[in-house]
């Protein structure tokens, strides 16, 4: 018998209410087994073990027991891993830890944690107030008589078409509701300022219900924190609760994943619809003209999934829904690079066939194209449905911008790179998505050019190579493990020991990861190079590097003109001459944003302005301070070259600057922590994202002097090149520092 290393999942819950809703868990944990039969899978039930899978199915293997499933298991002599010890503890804990940071509610900091039923109804009442084009929909109410409330989305007209968005029906997917909300919250916000939303949602009608399932969703938080169905008194049963996502008119009771048990956490009800919850949802999407997607907002397993659920039959529109839905899980897992699988029926066996879901549903029922999202985490171990909640607002952005690739398609318009001279150019976008790319070293569009050690076609092109032994002390595989060798992924899939080798170079820093499963004391493996010398060695889990003290050559003297911040080693290249260089920047009539790569002779803000002062009204830079030179007032004081200012005049002008020609790469540029405006201190264009990639993560917006924008959560590039002789605005998570390239 052999165990895991308790694993202690860093996730958490709330608790406003009196009582708590962990204390059904007493001597509880999670646990998962290495591998399951028909007699364990039986065994267990005796237990009443809860199942951790949103679709019951006899390749379950993470489960909530208690103290005597554990020790059944430990008679029999089957192996699992203990994931959480106490969970009624780790519960308590997160509740108090939740409560105590519950009150900051302004803009993403809603995001932090995971709000109550109450919470979401007002949030979505100011998201009304906020947006011209949000209304409050109430679609009827639950079985205790709850309302079920959300957010139609539109700028009038007839038989337009639409989508519909709903998360919770299943009460413990807390994850799903945070989402929900997410999607209005952006449409409300983006449409009041920003061209490429208010021309899609003229398009397009939304609607979002982000808590199908109130009742449920309230007893999570105050009563049983997995509770999984609604809370409808069952004739005849002491048990409680029909599975809402079992309860459509489509296949229903189909034995894919289904129950005629009250008892059971996936009991289909007395018939379809029998639940209030489904049969007013069943009605009000009945209602809405032109519906043409759906999406149905679940946790957890990093999924994107097509109709149909209930069998591997491809239904008659497979082609386009295969297409919708690989389009939406591409820009799920390329938002924050968290990788989903897409696929219909049983995910080509990555997953369990289920009967009467609503997708299926929408799809048989109504003719839209019904999906369901299956949010991060991929498994137990990252969190489960207590996704922690430093990654909510991140599932919150993955799940808005593939739902926002079924607003597009809805639409019926196509976004793409609209830039002639990109490699990627697309005729036929009308809206420009940010993707424009240029040729790689390979001629590859968008690519980073070879791989360290590689030419073009893959070969090998230093003569080194990199030999690496794998083990296994098992004799089972790596259980998932790989082992990340400068982004090439390794593993062991059965078996006690695996052999391989990597091209290698030698001048590079080589990174190695060793993560991502489970039974991870059985893991070992070395790399060495080709003369037999170990260069790493080490387990499971591992982070690390080698051949990563490499000399960096350049001039390192702060007080040289060419001085290189990353330099290690002088190389005796140093330049101090410093010869004049003059910028000259076209200002416009009214308001405009400049900044410049000239460090000027003489810096005062009413000294560089002197040649426009005529024409001048005001300069104002980031903090709010003025120049006003028909006062004679400059709080300004010399300008600052990473700072861009915003200046006004009566008639277009021409200003220049003279001085010293920055070099950029060795200027830092400091922005804080919100609004900031950033200078740009280079001679020639560059694509936007290319130079603010080192802060990309930090960035929530950019906007230049016309109000254009950049906007990194949805791939949104207005702007497009930064440009000499201007200032940009630039909003922040945090303060940051980074280098623009060279020039």
């Amino acid at each position: 018998m052999k165990y895991l290393f308790l694993f202690i999942v860093c996730f958490y819950s709330i608790n406003f209410y009196p009582q708590s809703n962990a204390s059904l868990y007493e001597n509880t944990s999670i646990i998962k087994l290495k591998s399951i039969t028909d007699s364990i899978y039986l065994g267990l039930d005796l237990f009443e073990v809860i199942h951790m899978s949103c679709r019951h199915n006899k390749s379950d293997l993470e489960f909530i027991v208690k103290t005597d499933a554990m020790n059944w298991l430990n008679a029999q002599s089957i192996p699992f891993d203990i994931l959480v010890d106490d969970l009624k503890a780790k519960i308590e804990h997160e509740n108090a830890y939740m409560e105590s940071i519950s009150q900051d509610k302004n803009g993403e900091a809603w995001y932090n944690i995971y709000r109550t039923y109450e919470e979401v109804q007002t949030k979505i009442e100011e998201i009304a107030e906020m947006s011209a084009i949000a209304s409050i929909i109430v679609i009827g109410e639950s079985y205790e008589n709850r309302e079920i409330k959300g957010l139609k989305f539109s700028t009038g007209g007839f038989d337009k078409p639409a989508v519909f968005f709903n998360g919770c029906q299943h009460a413990r997917e807390w994850v799903t509701v945070m989402a929900s909300v997410y999607i209005a919250d952006q449409l409300a916000q983006n449409h009041e300022n920003d061209y490429f939303f208010q021309t899609l949602l003229n398009l397009v009608d939304v609607y979002i219900i982000p808590i199908a399932n109130p009742d449920g969703y309230v007893y999570t938080h105050t009563v049983d924190r997995y509770w999984r169905k609604n809370r409808q008194v069952n004739t005849g049963s002491n048990c409680v609760g029909t599975d809402l996502n079992r309860n459509w008119d489509a296949d229903w009771n189909g034995l894919e994943s289904t129950s005629n048990s009250a008892c059971s956490d996936i009991y289909v009800g007395t018939s379809p619809f029998s639940a209030p919850e489904t049969y007013v949802l069943k009605n009000y999407m009945e209602s809405v003209p032109n519906l043409l997607g759906h999406l149905d907002i679940h946790s957890y397993s990093a999924l994107v999934l097509g109709p149909w659920g209930y069998t591997n039959d491809q239904s008659p529109d497979h082609t386009e829904i295969v297409s919708l839905g690989n389009l939406m899980n591409d820009a799920i897992s390329n938002t924050n690079g968290y990788p989903f699988v897409f696929g219909t029926g049983d995910a080509n066996g990555s997953l369990y066939l289920a009967s009467g879901t609503m997708p299926d549903w929408t799809y048989d029922g109504l003719g839209a194209l019904g999906y369901t999202y299956e949010l991060r985490p991929n498994s137990s171990l990252g969190g489960g449905f207590e996704l922690p909640e430093v990654q909510i607002l991140d599932a919150c952005v993955e799940n808005f911008n593939g739902a926002l690739e079924m607003i597009l398609w809805a639409a019926d318009i196509q976004s793409g790179c609209t830039n002639t001279d990109a490699c990627n150019y697309n005729l036929s976008a009308s809206i420009d998505d940010g993707s424009c790319a240029e040729l790689d070293a390979c001629g590859e569009c968008g690519g980073n050019g070879p791989l360290p050690g590689l030419d073009c076609a893959g070969n090998c092109s230093t003569g080194e190579s990199l030999v690496i032994e794998m083990a296994d002390s098992h004799g089972d595989g790596w259980n998932g493990n790989t082992l990340l060798i400068n982004g090439t992924s390794l593993t062991i899939e059965n078996g006690f020991e695996g052999l391989d080798s990597l091209c290698y170079d030698s001048s590079f820093c080589v990174e190695v990861i060793c993560d991502g499963g489970s039974w991870q004391e059985e893991i070992s493996w070395s790399i060495s190079n080709s003369l037999g010398n170990e260069l790493l060695s080490g387990g499971a889990p591992f982070s690390g590097e080698f051949n990563c003290y490499i000399p960096i050559l350049g001039c390192t003297d702060p007080e040289a003109i060419n001085f290189d911040f990353n330099a290690t080693t002088e190389d005796n290249t140093c330049d101090y001459f410093i010869p004049n260089e003059l910028q000259t920047i076209d200002l416009p009539q009214g308001w405009f944003i400049f900044s410049t790569y000239i460090q000027p002779e003489f810096p005062s803000m009413d000294s560089i302005l002197s040649f426009v002062y005529d024409d001048l009204i005001i300069v104002k830079n980031g903090e709010g301070m003025a120049y006003l030179p028909d006062f004679g007032f400059n709080s300004i004081g010399d300008l600052i070259n990473d700072q861009g200012y915003l200046v006004k005049l009566i008639q277009s002008n021409s200003l220049s600057i003279s001085g010293t020609k920055i070099v950029p790469q060795n200027y830092p540029i400091n922005l804080n922590l919100g609004w900031n405006i950033l200078g740009y201190l280079r001679d020639n264009p560059i694509n936007l994202e290319q130079a603010l990639s080192p802060i990309q993560s930090q960035i929530i917006i950019v906007k230049n002097w016309v109000g254009t924008a950049y906007l990194p959560e949805w791939g949104y590039n207005g702007i497009g090149h930064l440009m000499p002789g201007e200032g940009y605005q630039i909003k922040l998570v945090s303060s940051a520092t980074f280098n623009y390239p060279l020039n």
